[in-house]
């Protein structure tokens, strides 16, 4: 079954002092770049998943996965043609780049893993990037990011685990004494749609940096 789309209704007041009601769409946005595992990190997803079938683990579709430079969350639609300016003048200003993928890690505590994630040890060109992006950003009245800056390829959000001592001995057994060259050479505008089967991603703008 189809979400409706998020509508948000608001007021003001309009001319000779009249109370005006206003409703805008909502879209769920995020600007990311699409990224492809080669077959050795494609090896490693399918071990995991063999290793903690165990647990409850909500596993990335291969074809979803992207390295997410900001999350927006809900967004005016009339706001979408900003942002593809955003991002045209963000990727004119921005070289293409490479960063070398070569680390298996997870958000949350020892107690509580929530997201089993691909990462980078350095990246300081994607730092410089999600900087250029973050001042456009709150130049158009979006809140500040909070948090540290942690570049990642989501393989897996964590529900439940069967044994933590297993679940960290299995990551720490996996971690990967290879790497791989990822290229970013454009980033996208993506819209999000949550289904029940899963999520739905679609490109609304796509600019290729420098």
């Amino acid at each position: 079954m189809n979400r409706v789309p998020t509508i948000k209704i608001y007021t003001s007041v309009c001319n000779l002092g009249i109370l005006c009601t206003f409703a805008t769409v909502m879209k769920r946005l995020f600007i990311a770049t699409k990224i492809e595992l080669n077959e050795q990190y494609m090896q490693l997803m399918r071990r995991l998943q063999q290793q903690l079938a165990g647990d409850r683990i909500v596993w990335v579709d291969n074809k979803l996965q992207h390295l997410t430079l900001r999350f927006l969350g809900q967004t005016p639609d009339n706001m979408i043609p900003k942002l593809k300016k955003t991002l045209n003048e963000v990727a004119n200003q921005t070289p293409a780049f490479t960063m070398k993928m070569d680390k298996l890690g997870v958000f949350g505590s020892k107690y509580a893993p929530s997201v089993l994630w691909l990462g980078f040890s350095e990246f300081e060109p994607y730092k410089l990037l999600f900087d250029r992006m973050e001042e456009q950003l709150q130049a158009l009245d979006f809140e500040p990011n909070h948090g540290n800056m942690v570049p990642h390829i989501t393989l897996g959000r964590i529900k439940e685990t069967h044994s933590k001592n297993y679940f960290w001995e299995v990551f720490e057994k996996n971690q990967p004494d290879f790497s791989q060259q990822v290229n970013i050479s454009e980033i996208t505008l993506f819209q999000s749609r949550l289904q029940p089967t899963g999520p739905i991603y679609t490109a609304l703008h796509t600019a290729r940096l420098v």
